[in-house]
């Protein structure tokens, strides 16, 4: 199986679903405390995964990632960084607005 193939069946799935019940509930502030941590995420996770790639510390299959490489990782592993932390944040956000009883939470 592929990087992105694996995302497809693993990741963008779940991210789907907890769109579709729960994401028209956040409100502005919401997403933007999700656009926030996803500048987080990416500025600490590339910085990171890079040096470690660079290290040799792990590397990516070429028979097993679709598309090129910015600077030594795969594009599919700068869109998990995206997907999963949109994943996770919608989720504890729906979870937070439903323990402190907000509307429209589910």
């Amino acid at each position: 199986m592929t990087y992105g193939g694996f995302l497809f069946l693993f990741v963008v799935p779940p991210l789907l679903a907890v769109l579709w019940r729960h994401g028209w509930a956040l409100h502005r502030r919401g997403w933007a405390a999700m656009a926030l941590l996803l500048v987080i995420v990416y500025a600490s996770t590339t910085a990171w995964d890079n040096a470690a790639v660079a290290m040799g510390l792990w590397g990516f299959d070429p028979q097993r990632v679709w598309g090129p490489h910015l600077w030594y990782l795969p594009v599919e592993e700068y869109a998990f960084f995206g997907l999963q932390t949109l994943l996770t944040g919608v989720w504890v956000q729906a979870r937070l607005a439903r323990a402190l009883g907000r509307a429209g939470a589910r």
